[in-house]
């Protein structure tokens, strides 16, 4: 089994804890791991272990792929992250996300936008 860079998975710790708009206490709440070893963890002071990485993984609405596989590329990444906000949805919010992800992508799809850098 590789070597695991500890700084690197709580670099993409704390990354993931942000973009979901979490504190480490708010994350704490969510998944049960205590603030300090959060802390730990995004400091790359521990290696945690399955079951924590499982709990907190869960209440950031992500994959395992995200933070142990380098060669995960950034649209995966997103994709989880899309993924992970849907299911912390309640119904009523899952079907607008769809109906507006549905709209969006048939817009761009029209319209054959793409961004800057992918021109």
């Amino acid at each position: 089994m590789p070597e695991i860079d500890l700084s690197k998975l709580g670099n993409a710790m704390r990354n993931a804890r942000k973009s979901r708009g979490f504190t480490q206490e708010r994350l704490s709440d969510v998944s049960g791991v205590s603030v300090r070893h959060i802390a730990k963890i995004e400091k790359g002071e521990v290696n945690p272990s399955f079951d924590i990485m499982e709990k907190l993984i869960t209440a950031l609405g992500t994959s395992f792929d995200a933070f142990y596989n380098p060669a995960s590329d950034k649209e995966a990444i997103e994709l989880q992250e899309v993924v992970g906000l849907y299911k912390a949805c309640p119904p009523i919010g899952k079907r607008l996300i769809a109906a507006t992800a549905r709209a969006l992508a048939n817009e761009l799809m029209d319209t054959n936008l793409e961004p800057e850098s992918e021109k």
